[in-house]
């Protein structure tokens, strides 16, 4: 996979001018003159940013949604933020907090989330990213509304965690499927059917509140059915591509413990995961190896791209990044970078590796 990442209107437009995107009623724009790329382009388009900005679904593209880093939302309301320990507040400020996190299972929330999801998906979209959907980290969220709900599950605070975020993706993929018109029936072909899932780390878990056996995660390298509506990976055309975002930390159980992202539930669920690993020079790459090779052995045969920071970046330094990454990733997006040199660094790159899982 090859793509670009950007809120910025002016990228539309050009990308409308070259053919990759779909004109606008308006203008008519995007019809003709697109440049004969190697590789598929797709774009990643901010539709619902940290910030609490809110656009209408861009047809044509991944529409990102941030789930639940919202300073609007904090700002109007704050007793939507999420609590820590010591009655830390997850907001702009404090320790660690870059913007305001609303807290997971705040129901109204959800379900104002999860009604732009529906949205989103019927206006004939390449695919959904979801950004921002975990705890903000250990020991989140503690407010009264979070006790009670881990109390009356019965789990600790961990699984319970993991089952709010994993049920809050369950249901995104549901109105993700809702928000077009079925399938019609086809034969699947071939690779459709069960695949391995990730590797579970240092421990394995099995789904909270599930026997072993009844479809939860087995061990390292385990077999996992395939979703309903998706056939070895690829969506079927009642749905968009569903992806979504990890904090860039692959080690251990910390996905798990750190942020409730428990990525043995999460895998069967998305199409590819994306891991943004930003630097404002990459002016050495190891640690980039080492995080992407990283995720590569945390998701086993789980598709992940790599998300680069490209604004103003040294075009060479971004360049061997960019094949570093691709050593391990199923492709790679530059962010935010001006549509035209983002298009000449990605055809510089050139096609996705042949190994690659995702087109």
């Amino acid at each position: 996979m090859r793509g670009i990442v950007t809120y910025d209107r002016r990228d539309l437009r050009v990308l409308r001018d070259m053919g990759l995107l779909p004109g606008d009623e308006r203008t008519g724009a995007g019809e003709a003159g697109a440049p004969n790329l190697p590789f598929p382009l797709h774009v990643f388009y901010e539709i619902k940013s940290v910030l609490g900005r809110v656009e209408p679904p861009l047809p044509g593209a991944h529409n990102m949604i941030s789930c639940f880093g919202d300073n609007r939302a904090v700002e109007a309301d704050p007793g939507l933020a999420a609590a820590g320990p010591d009655g830390l507040r997850a907001v702009r400020g404090t320790p660690y907090f870059d913007w305001d996190w609303v807290c997971p299972s705040e129901p109204a929330y959800r379900r104002w989330l999860l009604e732009l999801v529906e949205r989103a998906a019927a206006a004939d979209i390449a695919g959904l990213r979801l950004d921002t959907v975990s705890f903000p980290r250990e020991g989140f969220c503690r407010c009264p509304r979070c006790r009670a709900a881990q109390a009356a599950s019965g789990l600790g605070e961990e699984d319970w965690r993991a089952a709010v975020i994993a049920g809050f993706v369950r249901e995104a993929l549901a109105r993700a499927g809702a928000g077009r018109p079925p399938a019609p029936p086809s034969d699947p072909g071939p690779g459709s059917g069960p695949r391995p899932g990730p590797r579970q780390g240092y421990r394995d878990r099995q789904e909270p509140g599930r026997a072993a056996g009844g479809g939860s995660a087995s061990g390292a390298g385990g077999i996992r059915p395939a979703p309903a509506g998706r056939n070895g990976g690829t969506p079927t055309p009642s749905r968009p591509l569903l992806s979504l975002t990890l904090y860039p930390d692959p080690y251990g159980d910390h996905q798990f413990r750190r942020f409730g992202v428990d990525v043995a539930q999460l895998a069967p669920l998305v199409d590819f995961f994306v891991v943004p690993i930003y630097d404002l020079h990459y002016s050495t790459t190891y640690w980039v190896e080492s995080l992407a090779w990283g995720f590569r052995d945390l998701l086993g045969d789980t598709p992940f791209v790599v998300e680069l920071y490209a604004l103003n970046v040294d075009r060479k330094a971004l360049l061997k990044a960019a094949r570093v990454a691709d050593a391990y990733a199923d492709g790679i997006l530059l962010a935010y970078e001006r549509a035209p040199e983002a298009l000449a660094v990605l055809e510089e790159l050139g096609p996705t590796p042949a190994r690659s899982r995702l087109g």
